[in-house]
């Protein structure tokens, strides 16, 4: 079985290949584990242009890595065969079969299903009990303090500004400019009354944001 210092190095099929005896301990695994490790911090601080270990380290890959290089012409042989030693140790692998599943269904529908809000429950250390008086005092001074303003009381009412709000300067917007976009609008709907036009337009504006004050007196007052 290789040892897990020698699949972190990556080197696992020296040890499929040992004739040592499969026990843990071995002066003789210590040595191969401190050798291999000399090769390895060698790989990685060996120049790129290093022809030598550019070789080595294409060896490396396919030692480390059997299945993704076992179609290499020389190294086929040998990688199919690491491959092969690695299926021995694993042992035969048990078919599932239908009652398993049966079986693995059952002990999850037996198994306590936990929920969310259950749990909180149970931690609330007044399940059983309601708190005493004083305690209930101090938690609803804590949680509503009187300084403060419940903002659930003015959810959804309107705004009703303190100082007259000016009028902003829009004319060098050229999108948000809403006379000059009439204007252009009414040159393209009728170059001849384009006054006809813009009147009607404002008029339109003007009931359509009477409207929308009307809606907004009525929400008010719900």
């Amino acid at each position: 079985m290789p040892r897990k210092a020698m699949k972190s190095l990556g080197f696992q099929g020296c040890c499929l290949r040992c004739d040592a005896e499969d026990v843990g301990g071995l002066s003789r695994c210590d040595v191969c584990i401190s050798n291999h490790t000399n090769v390895r911090n060698r790989m990685v601080n060996a120049s790129p242009d290093d022809k030598l270990f550019q070789h080595v380290k294409e060896l490396y890959s396919m030692i480390s890595e059997p299945h993704k290089y076992d179609h290499d012409p020389i190294h086929r042989n040998e990688l199919i065969i690491q491959q092969e030693l690695v299926g021995t140790l694993s042992g035969a692998t048990k078919k599932i079969q239908m009652e398993d599943v049966e079986e693995l269904f059952k002990r999850q529908k037996e198994q306590k299903k936990k929920r969310l809000l259950q749990d909180l429950g149970d931690k609330n250390p007044w399940k059983n009990n309601a708190p005493s008086p004083d305690v209930a005092r101090i938690i609803g001074q804590e949680t509503w303090s009187s300084n403060e303003e419940d903002p659930v009381l003015g959810y959804g009412a309107r705004t009703i500004p303190s100082k007259e709000i000016k009028k902003v300067d829009r004319s060098d917007r050229l999108g948000e400019d809403i006379d000059l976009t009439d204007v252009v609008q009414a040159k393209l709907e009728n170059k001849e009354n384009i006054e006809l036009v813009l009147e009607k337009k404002k008029s339109d504006r003007k009931k359509w944001s009477d409207v929308i004050t009307d809606i907004d007196e009525i929400l008010d007052d719900v």
